[in-house]
């Protein structure tokens, strides 16, 4: 039966960077929100880019590599199946030589689960990505062990809808989805043109917007609201730039609306941000 145990979760923003081939002895779970790299996972190699999740099981060489000049992305360490004995020997993000070892999590042989493996091709990334950023929060804060169970088990319910039969219509139309979301997240400062993404996807405004949430799990609004705070955290991170400054660059009227955005979105006042995490 499947329970649950997440030993490391966290979603962060990285340079140009590189984890060289190795295993690990729980399950991986990774999220990229925005920014490439190139993966490889067992004997397939692939390039990575948003939206794309990656399902890691123990004890599979793996490489991961960072290609942009930033990337920002989440990792879930966890176990299927805790064990009270193995499950808080075991260190979050450790990583091994290939072969056996006496802490690898066992091979689970029940499906669908046991036959995820590198990238998936899931059609409802971010609702997927909505449910792991709840795991995160809950796993830095209360970490009421039942409640980020939950969390998983939710999880993998979506990652098993987004790859499942009934998916397939969505897969048709998600080249175009996939497109939209792009544009919004690359520049996500700009006047939200809905009419525009429309046109792009050959569909009417009102029907664009409803494939658009039925395939990323959120409105163009709101996938633009997060993509311009994570830009802002960018910026408040990396940029010599004053927290002013930053709010009239993102288009915003004033440094208070930015404050209250930002904090509504990350948990923290720019501020705050900058001190704890600079």
């Amino acid at each position: 039966m499947l329970s649950p145990y997440v030993r490391g979760a966290l979603e962060h923003w990285r340079g140009p960077w590189h984890i060289k081939r190795w295993v690990v002895l729980d399950y991986l779970l990774v999220y990229i929100v925005s920014g490439t790299g190139h993966f490889s996972v067992g004997d397939n190699a692939f390039d990575v880019g948003p939206g794309d999740l990656i399902w890691i099981p123990p004890g599979v060489l793996h490489e991961m590599r960072g290609t942009s000049p930033a990337m920002f992305v989440a990792y879930l360490h966890f176990d299927l199946v805790h064990d009270a004995e193995r499950s808080p020997r075991v260190r979050s993000g450790a990583r091994y030589p290939q072969g056996p070892h006496p802490d690898m999590h066992p091979a689970w042989a029940w499906e669908p689960i046991a036959s995820w493996n590198g990238l998936l091709p899931v059609v409802n990334g971010s609702a997927i990505y909505a449910l792991m950023r709840q795991a995160i929060a809950e796993h830095r804060g209360a970490r009421r062990p039942l409640r980020i169970s939950g969390l998983m088990l939710e999880t993998f319910g979506e990652i098993a809808t987004g790859l499942s039969a009934s998916a397939a219509s969505a897969g048709a139309r998600w080249p175009a989805m996939r497109r939209a979301a792009e544009r919004i997240v690359a520049t996500p400062e700009a006047a939200l043109d809905l009419k525009s993404l429309a046109r792009g996807a050959r569909l009417s405004e009102s029907h664009f917007r409803k494939l658009f949430r039925e395939t990323h799990g959120e409105s163009p609004r709101e996938m633009q609201t997060r993509a311009l705070m994570q830009k802002a955290a960018e910026l408040v991170l990396h940029s010599s730039w004053s927290v002013t400054e930053i709010a009239y660059q993102l288009g915003f009227s004033t440094v208070h609306n930015f404050s209250r955005a930002f904090k509504r979105e990350i948990g923290v006042s720019p501020q705050g941000y900058r001190r704890t995490s600079g």
